[in-house]
Parts: C-alpha cells; structure tokens; sequence
C-alpha cells in the first residue's frame, strides 16, 4: 500500500516533466506562401528552443532591385524579386509553457517565438516581373518575431514579421554606394504560410 501510494505522488511529477518539453526533437515540413515555397526542419535545443534549417524558393515582401546596380534591397517603385534561400534559425518559443498552463497544445512547436536567421541568397535562379534573372545576392542576419499555430495534426500556419541588413553591404563606404537609397541593405521579412508536416502519426 506504501509504494502505491508512493506511485500516487510521483507519477504527477513525471507527467509535468513530460509535458514540459514543449519543443518537439526534430520536425520537418514544407510549407507554401504568397510569395514562396520552403521546406524546413526544426530539431530541439533546449527545453522552449529549437534551430530550423530551411531552404526555399521566395520573394520577401518589399525586396525589390535596383536595376543598375542589380543589387537586392528595398528600393522605391521596383518589381518583387525571386530566388532561391538557404537559412539557420534559432528559435525561441518563449510562451509554450503558458500555453501548456492554459491546456493549450503545444505539439508540433505551436506557439509564439522570437529568432534571429541567418539568410543567404544566392545569385541564381533569380526572376523578376521585369524580366532580370542576373542580380546579387546577399547574406543577410533577420531578427523576426511569429506565431504557429496547428490547424490539425497534419497542417499548421505561420505568421512571422521581421528586419534584417545584409552583411555582404554594410562595409562598403558611402562613397561606393554611389548615392543610392538608404535602404540599399535592409531586408523586410513579412511572410504568412501554410504548413504540412512530414512523419509518422504518433506524437513525439
């Protein structure tokens, strides 16, 4: 009777340690937007963090070219450009264990988080409304911030908003620059997609 009652007292202690892992170990995923394609995956960190490794085909909203000098960047009255993406995130899931305190799900890492991603974009592949397929691309660091949310087991979506600068420009000296916009290097991040999970149906 002792060890049942002994059992009774622990086992809510392993249950919270259970449910406290509220980052999933490894997740991978494809996902579509409005101005893109990527595939994902997500492997645990810690206990709310996670690294997403990410490559895709995109047009970040308000990137644009700037037709002489080709470069990538956010310029006035240009055409939305296209190519191809390779990232590393680190994730910070910073209100899951809220979420699990409310009896909110947080499976397949539902939740809001903050990130900082490393982008690089390469210069092939490039498309342009316009007709440019020849163009820099660019390393960019973009701190954002997003939700995911799980629609079912199987669907999620994202929303995620951010601002990055490009590292590849940044040393360059104003005389070089040539007098072009003093956005030149940013990087406005603003996406909303949908999401498949790949995998099996038992919960990790």
């Amino acid at each position: 009777m002792r060890k049942f009652f002994l059992a009774v007292l622990i086992s809510p202690l392993f249950f919270s340690f259970a449910i406290a892992q509220v980052v999933d170990q490894a997740i991978s995923g494809m996902q579509i937007g409005y101005f893109g394609i990527w595939w994902n995956h997500e492997v645990k960190l810690a206990k709310n963090w996670a690294l997403r490794a990410e490559v895709g085909y995109e047009a970040p909203l308000f990137s644009t070219i700037d037709y002489e000098s080709k470069k990538l960047g956010f310029y006035k009255n240009q055409s939305p450009l296209f190519l191809p993406v390779i990232s590393l995130e680190p994730k910070w899931y910073y209100n899951s264990s809220k979420r699990q305190g409310n009896s909110k799900n947080t499976f397949h890492n539902s939740g809001n988080y903050v990130s900082i991603s490393a982008r690089y974009y390469p210069d092939i592949f490039a498309y342009s409304p316009r007709g440019i397929n020849e163009v820099d691309g660019g390393f960019f660091v973009v701190p954002s911030w997003g939700i995911r949310r799980n629609i079912n087991y199987r669907w999620n979506f994202e929303i995620g908003a951010g601002i990055g600068i490009d590292l590849t420009e940044i040393s360059r000296s104003e005389t070089d620059r040539g007098g072009t916009e003093d956005f030149e290097d940013l990087l406005f991040n603003l996406h909303l997609r949908i999401g498949y999970k790949f995998g099996n149906l038992a919960f990790q």
